[in-house]
């Protein structure tokens, strides 16, 4: 077994070529069989380890680049700032502005997500609400889960990854600019938007926001 600081060096070293590892690379790397001394060792480093995969790759946070809802992936491996599948999900779903359906979240995880959901609603960690001949998921705190279904009939004509023309795209990046407001208000941008002729639903500016990386509290 190498020293400490070899093992930290070489550590650092990989993950900047590699990024992701699976446990028999990292073995192999620090010349151990022993899971307890692998981890000892990524501990020491700050890591964090796949939401998909069964949670079998690791990587060490500062290498990470998060996205808004606190996701990155490295080709077809996610990795979440939350956790593991079911925390990541349970987030996603208290968080969304209006709910989120089994479609969306798998699209945006990229992993199947039915028995996790079925699960986590089975432990009151969210509800769930028949809606359109689909099932809806919400946030377990009951008010907070009626915004959510009430937000989501308001603006059915609306997805989360609905594609929007670049002329809408633009309009709605002017108006976050304009607001100048440290949390971007969706449901406000929506509003202002429709008083300027455009018809955009906050779903729709929640999505786009989504899609580019805008963290919803932008930073001062």
């Amino acid at each position: 077994m190498i020293s400490k600081i070899s093992a930290s060096r070489k550590l650092r070293s990989f993950f900047k070529k590699n990024r992701v590892a699976r446990m028999d690379e990292l073995f192999i790397l620090l010349e151990t069989t022993s899971r307890m001394t692998v981890f000892r060792r990524l501990q020491e480093l700050s890591y964090i380890s796949s939401f998909t995969h069964a949670g079998c790759y690791y990587t060490l946070k500062p290498a990470v680049h998060f996205d808004a809802d606190g996701l990155w992936f490295c080709d077809d491996i996610g990795f979440s700032k939350t956790g593991n599948l079911k925390e990541t999900i349970c987030h996603l779903v208290s968080h969304s502005m209006a709910g989120i359906k089994h479609c969306e979240l798998e699209k945006q995880l990229q992993v199947r997500t039915h028995n996790p959901l079925l699960e986590l609603v089975r432990l009151n960690k969210i509800n769930r609400q028949a809606f359109n001949k689909t099932y809806l998921y919400l946030s377990h705190q009951q008010d907070k889960a009626e915004r959510q279904l009430s937000c989501r009939q308001q603006n059915r004509v609306g997805s989360l990854d609905e594609e929007l023309p670049e002329y809408i795209v633009i309009e709605i990046l002017s108006e976050i600019i304009r607001s100048d407001q440290p949390e971007i208000d969706y449901p406000k941008i929506s509003s202002q938007l429709l008083k300027n002729g455009f018809i955009v639903t906050p779903i729709q500016c929640e999505g786009l926001c989504r899609r580019l990386g805008l963290k919803k509290t932008l930073d001062s």
